[in-house]
């Protein structure tokens, strides 16, 4: 794509507009958050016009869009986040290294193969796949037993199960 000038930039914004925003509000379940992304798209699109190289305009469009949504959910995360430690206080930190603490007593207890997996896979960051490969076994028996696991320790902390709303297991099981 050539340099944008006005009209082309104008004929973009007529053309994409509706569409991008429709698609944005799917996402977002919100008016304004779309326009906004869509609006920060344009933007950003004139501001760089000079740097851009797009072989596939409507693609790029979109993909900016779905990266954008991705950012939206991330900043409302961490500003929810921000906030739940503004609520409970000084002891969140505390909290969250006893709850990871027996999250990895509960995972102990595990039968010795679903326990291995499910190290490899959470704690050392291995893709069910890789674990697959390491372990000589099919990536559907991996992923049963990751399952299982998860289904155990969430059992097992059941005890913690008011911070479930606040995403804390779930988070800290996402990052162990």
């Amino acid at each position: 794509m050539k340099v944008l000038d006005e009209s082309t930039f104008e004929f973009i914004y007529r053309t994409y507009w509706q569409r991008l925003f429709e698609y944005a509000r799917r996402k977002v379940h919100h008016n304004e958050a779309a326009e906004e992304i869509i609006q920060e798209l344009f933007v950003k699109l004139w501001e760089q016009r000079e740097k851009l190289h797009i072989l596939h305009l409507e693609k790029y469009l979109f993909a900016c869009v779905k990266n954008q949504v991705i950012d939206y959910y991330k900043q409302r995360l961490f500003s929810e986040l921000e906030s739940i430690d503004k609520e409970v206080g000084p002891d969140y930190p505390i909290f969250l290294d006893e709850l990871e603490t027996r999250i990895l007593e509960a995972a102990n207890r595990l039968p010795q193969k679903t326990r291995e997996i499910f190290m490899m896979n959470r704690l050392e960051g291995k893709s069910p796949s890789e674990v697959s490969a390491e372990l000589n076994l099919p990536q559907r028996t991996v992923e049963y037993h990751i399952t299982i696991a998860l289904r155990k320790l969430k059992f097992d902390l059941k005890d913690y199960t008011f911070f479930m709303t606040l995403g804390g297991i779930c988070e800290i099981l996402n990052r162990i």
